[in-house]
């Protein structure tokens, strides 16, 4: 078997949603076609920047990145795409910048202004304040690198006077180090509130990232949840040969042109792993949802 054959049968089994264990029939009758076809070098390109593990919708950016892939569909090349995990927005970084600074500023007993979301805080005890400024300058760190944040947890873990800032920064599921190293999720601002609450609080706050993140994605952002399904619905149709049923599904329509084979198979490589997606969404939900066979 060749190279470009074994990596075209086992993508699947790559690390992704339900992976292995999602090795069913409608992947099998994905690679069969992959297997008639004379698939471009453009059109597996564009196929491993589908939605796995890495491109999750729990990103911020994973929209956009969706949007992209969709466009590089229908105009047959392959191109960088954002909406990784780890992919820092800028509006994340200004958001990360502007409270960063201002826990530290409030660490420091100095007046809020009432854009920095914390300008209900009372003057910190000086568990509070050390606590902040840890958490604050964590934030700053980041926009620095991983190697800054790193650096600056380690710091803080070693010289925490306070059990609060301990138990903010010591190990890999303590609130800061989930958070800040999960910063590109889309709910990051309603975790920097959970850390202002849980420091005003004097308790370490649970932050909601990776599949808690999805978890809460219907109540912080159900735009996101019925983007996915108003993609998978416009596949559909467009698989059918159906006319779309909203101008959303017509400009998925749109994005992705007109049929033809190839075009045909990456469409129903990306329902299935849009489909994927979602069966793990109404897991962690307790929802049950039907969707379209692909055979």
């Amino acid at each position: 078997m060749r190279i470009a054959d074994k990596r075209l049968l086992e993508w699947w089994e790559m690390p992704g949603v339900d992976g292995r264990e999602a090795f069913d029939e409608e992947i099998l009758y994905l690679n069969s076609l992959a297997g008639e076809l004379p698939l471009p070098r453009w059109a597996l390109a564009v196929r491993d920047l589908m939605p796995r593990w890495g491109f999750e919708p729990c990103a911020a950016l994973f929209p956009v990145g969706l949007e992209q892939v969709l466009t590089m569909i229908g105009q047959g090349k392959a191109y960088p795409r954002v909406g990784g995990c780890g992919e820092l927005p800028l509006a994340s970084r200004l958001t990360l910048q502007s409270w960063g600074e201002g826990l530290v500023r409030w660490s420091r007993g100095r007046e809020l202004d009432g854009d920095s979301g914390m300008a209900e805080l009372s003057s910190p005890s000086p568990e509070q304040a050390e606590a902040a400024r840890a958490a604050g300058g964590a934030a700053l760190a980041l926009l620095q690198g991983h190697a800054a944040l790193d650096e600056h947890l380690e710091r803080w873990a070693d010289r925490a006077r306070y059990p609060l800032t301990r138990a903010l920064v010591e190990g890999d599921q303590a609130p800061l180090p989930l958070l800040f190293r999960h910063a590109c999720t889309y709910n990051l601002s309603a975790n920097l509130a959970r850390i202002v609450a849980g420091i005003a609080a004097g308790e370490p706050p649970e932050v909601r990232v990776c599949r808690a993140a999805l978890e809460e994605a219907p109540t912080l952002e159900p735009a996101r949840v019925a983007t996915l399904r108003t993609t998978l619905a416009a596949l559909v149709r467009w698989r059918e040969g159906k006319p779309p049923q909203s101008p959303s599904e017509a400009w998925i329509h749109t994005l992705l042109g007109e049929p033809e084979p190839v075009r045909d198979w990456l469409v129903a490589s990306l329902y299935k792993c849009l489909k994927l997606w979602l069966q793990h969404l109404d897991r962690l939900l307790g929802e049950r949802h039907r969707y379209p066979a692909l055979l």
